[in-house]
């Protein structure tokens, strides 16, 4: 299948000398953007809270943000999400709701109610929703929980617990012990690695439990439902910003020695200046527009360097093709006339993707797929247009300065 009904004629190469100023102009603005206002980054990366909320009464997303504040949640972020009317997705920076002071008090508080239990483990998560102790002997659970909400802690009791720990008649509750702890292990796990060894996991009320008691206090919560919530520590966040910038730099590298030893030295810059320039217009859009770099994001931008490779390398390989067809022709025109050869496939590949990226943007415009759909269309745009602009001429000017003067 041919876009154009014979290979087309159009002067790329002399067209370079206006095309690769604009790319190098749009890459400094990206670069100021990004080292300057700084790259909007999501929970991934910067740590914090985040709870997708569904509303069955209508609320709005002021009603919610003033319902965060009244909470202490102040500064919230609350934006509409998904399909539904009613449906968001509030951002937090609180990780966790106990501070390392509660922490270190109830740590000491539980440690001297159980001491009979003899605990050898206290280990609360960063986000404050999850207690793991580990002690010599069984605790009936019932015990556990009142003493852990004496030491200052919440235990996140879902209904069915709650029903269950409420005193019912009759039942000797030494021979219903282990029954009773598998029917109430809704809040507690009870595990038994090793002889003479319990280990209980405790669900606490994060930040999350929290929000969502509080957004059902209100006249508009009844019946609200959370549909995910996730948090992450600053310290996991930076460790995944200097694993994501790593993956990035990486794939940047294996690329250019990938190209450079299937062609040769002269190609291999070509393309990796092609990458990093999509990668940075496409960061730079997104800081401009102040949207969320997630760890999805920069796995669209991964996805980007992969797509724009492989055009590259269709066109690289038409040029070598030539090369070795026509040695009286300089580079520039051989270059110029691959592009052409190749240009009906570009076209016709590039539209064909930006179809199916267009659709699934709009499908899913209120969805999490949206901003990594988003970052796609950016990138195929760009990646196809540097495949023919940026990445050949290069080729060109290495060939000027360190090759032969004819192909």
């Amino acid at each position: 299948m041919e876009f154009f009904k014979k290979v087309p004629n159009f002067d790329f190469m002399g067209r370079s000398r206006l095309f690769i100023p604009l790319s190098a102009i749009a890459v400094a603005l990206s670069l100021t953007g990004i080292f300057t206002v700084g790259p909007k980054w999501g929970i991934d990366f910067q740590g914090g809270t985040e709870v997708q909320v569904s509303f069955k009464q209508k609320a709005t997303s002021a009603d919610v943000r003033q319902a965060l504040a009244r909470m202490g949640f102040g500064g919230a972020e609350v934006v509409t999400f998904g399909t539904g009317a009613s449906e968001y997705l509030i951002r937090l920076e609180s990780v966790s709701p106990i501070t390392p002071e509660v922490a270190k008090s109830a740590e000491a508080s539980l440690r001297k109610a159980l001491s009979a239990y003899s605990i050898s483990k206290f280990d609360l998560s960063p986000g404050g929703d999850k207690l793991s102790l580990r002690v010599a002997k069984e605790i009936p659970v019932a015990e556990l929980e009142k003493t852990i909400g004496a030491a200052g802690l919440t235990v996140a009791l879902t209904p069915e617990a709650a029903e269950a720990a409420r005193p019912e008649a009759g039942g000797g509750e030494a021979e219903e012990d282990k029954e009773e702890s598998a029917k109430r292990c809704e809040s507690v796990t009870c595990t038994w690695p090793y002889e003479n060894v319990r280990v209980y996991e405790v669900s606490l009320k994060g930040v999350s439990e929290r929000v969502m008691d509080g957004l059902r206090a209100e006249p508009f919560g009844k019946g609200v439902v959370k549909l995910r919530s996730e948090w992450v520590g600053p310290k996991a966040g930076g460790q995944l910003r200097t694993a994501a910038v790593a993956s990035l730099a990486y794939a940047m590298l294996f690329i250019m020695l990938y190209v450079a030893i299937r062609f040769d030295f002269r190609f291999g810059p070509g393309g990796v200046v092609a990458l990093i320039h999509d990668v940075i217009i496409t960061l730079g859009v997104f800081t401009l527009l102040r949207l969320e770099v997630t760890l999805t994001i920069i796995a669209a931008l991964l996805t980007i360097a992969g797509y724009s490779i492989n055009d590259t390398i269709v066109v690289f390989d038409r040029i070598r093709e030539n090369m070795a067809k026509t040695r009286e022709r300089s580079l520039q025109a051989v270059i110029n006339t691959a592009i052409n050869e190749t240009l009906s496939r570009t076209i016709i590949t590039s539209f064909v993707t930006l179809l199916t990226v267009i659709a699934m943007m709009i499908v899913g415009w209120k969805t999490s797929i949206r901003d990594f759909m988003f970052a796609l269309f950016i990138g195929i745009v760009v990646g196809t247009y540097s495949s023919i602009f940026i990445a050949s001429p290069i080729v060109a000017v290495l060939d000027r300065r360190f090759g032969k003067k004819k192909a």
